[in-house]
């Protein structure tokens, strides 16, 4: 079992706002593995469990209270996935250039010196944040996800 909380940045009309969520995974392997998220959002507890930690931090987006909206690297247009395989709570940041396609982050997700140095948790936030849109485009699905939610 691997422990840890994480500072999350949360984006709300009244500003940017800190919420504390504690990480329990259990039984990490990839054929078994569950992810349990845990946080108080408006004074209320709230826990939340899925197979990874980018399916349990969608349920926690999709559970925000209207117009809130979450910072990381996984909102961000710059956090992309290996399009070859990332570990669970992992991404690659890109911020000095601008991908078309996956084929593109090859280079970037295969060389390990280049692997580690873009390697960013889910929960990480930084001044480059920018917020994913359908006219960008990120090798992750987040964006269209969370448009989801309006439909639900």
């Amino acid at each position: 079992m691997e422990q840890k909380t994480y500072s999350f940045s949360i984006i709300t009309p009244e500003g940017l706002i800190t919420l504390k969520i504690n990480r329990v995974v259990i039984n990490e392997s990839k054929e078994n593995m569950r992810t349990t998220l845990s946080t108080s959002i408006q004074g209320e507890f709230r826990s939340y469990q899925a197979e990874t930690t980018e399916d349990a931090l969608y349920c926690i987006a999709k559970d925000l209270p209207e117009n809130w909206h979450i910072k990381s690297c996984l909102s961000c247009q710059y956090g992309h996935f290996c399009p070859i395989g990332n570990g669970d709570n992992e991404l690659f940041c890109v911020t000095d250039f601008e991908p078309k396609s996956s084929r593109d982050l090859w280079r970037v997700t295969e060389d390990d010196n280049e692997r580690k140095n873009r390697s960013r948790n889910l929960f990480h936030s930084c001044e480059f944040h920018k917020e994913q849109s359908k006219d960008y485009y990120t090798y992750s699905d987040y964006y269209f996800r969370m448009n989801d939610r309006k439909s639900e």
